[in-house]
C-alpha cells in the first residue's frame, strides 16, 4: 500500500480522534490531564487554533484513504535563531509501523519547516530512529528522558531531511 502525507482537513478529524484515542490507550505515559475532546472540538483546536498548529496525516490510497498516522507541530521562535518548527507528536499505530510511514511524516514536517523559513526543526516526539540506533548525521541529541529523544535538525540537516537543498548551499 502506498502512503502519502497531506495536511489534515475536517474530513480526517473523526479518524484522527480515533487514532489519538488508540494512542492514549496503547502507549505508556502520563494520564491525560483532560478527557479527549469531541471530534468537533478536536477539529476546531487543530485546524482553527491561533496560531494554528501544523497537522499532517498519513493517508493510504483511494478508495478508502485510510489514516495511517499523524504528526502535530507548532511554530516557535528563538531570539538568536529565528522561527523554528517544533514537532510535539508523531504517532503511527503498531500494525502499520515499519512501513516507512513515520519517516514520511517526519520528512514532510521538515519540508514544512524549510518552506516556512524555519531556522531549525525541533523534534520532541519519539523519532523513527528509536534506540539502539543512533540519530542520523547532523542531528543534535538534546536529552534522554522517559524513552523520548528530543533532537534538533538545524539548517542543512533540516533541508536534507526534507529533501530540499539548504539556502545558498550545494545539494
Amino acid at each position: 500500500m502506498a502512503w502519502g502525507v497531506r495536511a489534515c482537513t475536517p474530513r480526517h478529524c473523526a479518524r484522527l480522534r480515533d487514532l489519538v484515542r488508540e494512542w492514549v490507550t496503547l502507549e505508556p505515559g502520563p494520564e491525560p490531564e483532560r478527557e479527549l475532546p469531541s471530534e468537533e472540538a478536536l477539529c476546531r483546536e487543530l485546524l482553527e487554533g491561533q496560531p494554528p498548529p501544523v497537522v499532517l496525516v498519513a493517508v493510504g490510497p483511494p478508495p478508502g484513504e485510510a489514516l495511517g498516522g499523524f504528526a502535530v507541530a507548532s511554530w516557535g521562535f528563538s531570539t538568536w535563531r529565528g522561527p523554528d518548527l517544533r514537532l510535539g507528536e508523531l504517532w503511527v499505530p503498531p500494525p502499520l509501523r515499519g512501513q516507512g510511514i513515520e519517516e514520511l511524516l517526519l520528512r514532510k514536517v521538515a519540508q514544512v519547516a524549510v518552506a516556512g523559513g524555519g531556522s531549525q526543526l525541533r523534534v520532541e516526539a519519539p523519532g523513527p530512529w528509536t534506540p539502539p540506533l543512533p540519530p542520523p548525521p547532523g542531528v543534535t541529541d538534546l536529552a534522554r528522558a522517559e524513552g523520548w529523544r528530543p533532537v534538533t535538525f538545524g539548517g542543512a540537516a533540516m533541508a536534507r531531511l526534507g529533501g530540499t537543498h539548504p539556502p545558498g548551499g550545494a545539494p
